[in-house]
C-alpha cells in the first residue's frame, strides 16, 4: 500500500495513532478503577475523538501559513507558493471527520454491553 502525502500530511497518521492509543490506555484504566472493565470500546471511542480534535487543531495551524510571493527577475511573473499538508489529496484538519466517525463505530457495542 502506497501512503501518498504533502508537507507534513503523514504526520496525521502518527497523531491519529498516538492519541488514540495513549488517551485510550489512559480511558481504560479509569473505566477499570470504577468498576467498568469490559467497557474498553468506549475508551477506544475517547480517544478517537481526542486524536480527530488534535488533528484538526494541529492541521488547521499548519495550513494557516500565509502563502509566498516571488517575483521572477527575467519576466517580472508574480508566483504564489502555498505550503500545503495532504493525506491522501485531503487537507490534515479534514481528515478529523473521518476519525470522529470512526469513534461513533465502536459505541455502536452499547446496547450489548447495557443488556449483557
Amino acid at each position: 500500500m502506497f501512503i501518498i502525502w504533502s508537507g507534513w500530511g503523514a504526520l496525521t497518521i502518527v497523531i491519529v495513532a498516538a492519541v488514540t492509543i495513549v488517551v485510550g490506555a489512559i480511558g481504560q484504566l479509569l473505566l477499570t478503577a470504577i468498576g467498568y472493565p469490559d467497557w474498553a470500546f468506549v475508551a477506544v471511542s475517547i480517544g478517537l475523538f481526542s486524536a480527530a480534535a488534535v488533528n484538526w487543531i494541529v492541521g488547521r495551524r499548519m495550513n494557516a501559513a500565509p502563502p509566498r510571493e516571488l517575483v521572477d527577475p527575467a519576466t517580472g511573473e508574480r508566483v504564489v507558493l502555498t505550503r500545503t499538508h495532504r493525506l491522501f489529496w485531503i487537507r490534515m484538519e479534514y481528515w478529523s471527520f473521518l476519525v470522529a466517525l470512526l469513534g461513533f463505530v465502536p459505541l455502536l457495542a452499547l446496547p450489548g454491553a447495557l443488556h449483557g
